[in-house]
């Protein structure tokens, strides 16, 4: 490998490439911080190549590890909800389809937060002309999560054989341990971004 500047610009890639080389290291969404659809392409383009750069070495380093017996498994169960609100709702409100709430595993309830947001603004993005009535311009959505086992050992101000579900979690006003929100500018980026690929 070169280390000639020259030889590196004359071979940087598109936004759009970056972005699929993102996605592809299944590279968590940059985020605002990271491009600014104002700031000039090449600020932009560095700032991606820096954030996959950083983001690909702490992938090569958690696959280094993958064979080593420290590393604890990932059995942790936690409950999630996507709502959406947009400025003609009252509140947040259960997300549509059954990708919006469920139990999965994970590790810490912001990972998880930072997992089923992105899925499901995916499933948006694939099946968009389902929902295409309901994706107005003004759309926000939210990802709330909880820990099932630190819920389950609460005292229990609610009815005997309480289910750890999502949905019951919220009516009955549990905290979630992690919440993770979207704007409407941010999904759409995303959307966009899915149907670029």
């Amino acid at each position: 490998m070169t280390n000639d500047l020259t030889d590196a610009q004359n071979r940087l890639v598109s936004l759009r490439q970056l972005h699929q080389v993102a996605a592809l290291l299944n590279m968590p969404y940059p985020g605002e911080t990271v491009t600014h659809d104002d700031s000039p392409q090449s600020r932009q383009q560095a700032a991606l190549y820096a954030g996959i750069a950083d983001w690909a070495r702490l992938s090569a380093q958690a696959a280094e590890q993958l064979g080593k017996s420290n590393i604890p498994e990932i059995t942790d169960k936690f409950a999630y909800l996507v709502e959406y609100t947009d400025r003609h709702a009252k509140g947040w409100h259960q997300a549509p389809s059954e990708q919006s709430h469920g139990i999965t595993l994970g590790t810490t309830a912001e990972t998880v937060a930072q997992i089923v947001l992105p899925r499901y603004i995916t499933h948006l993005a694939e099946h968009r002309y389902e929902y295409e009535l309901w994706l107005v311009d003004t759309l926000s959505l939210r990802a709330s999560v909880w820990h099932v086992d630190s819920t389950e050992a609460r005292p229990r101000r609610r009815r005997p054989n309480f289910p750890s579900s999502p949905l019951t979690l919220k009516e009955a006003e549990v905290p979630p341990q992690a919440v993770e929100i979207r704007t409407p500018t941010q999904i759409y980026r995303l959307i966009d971004h899915q149907l670029a690929l």
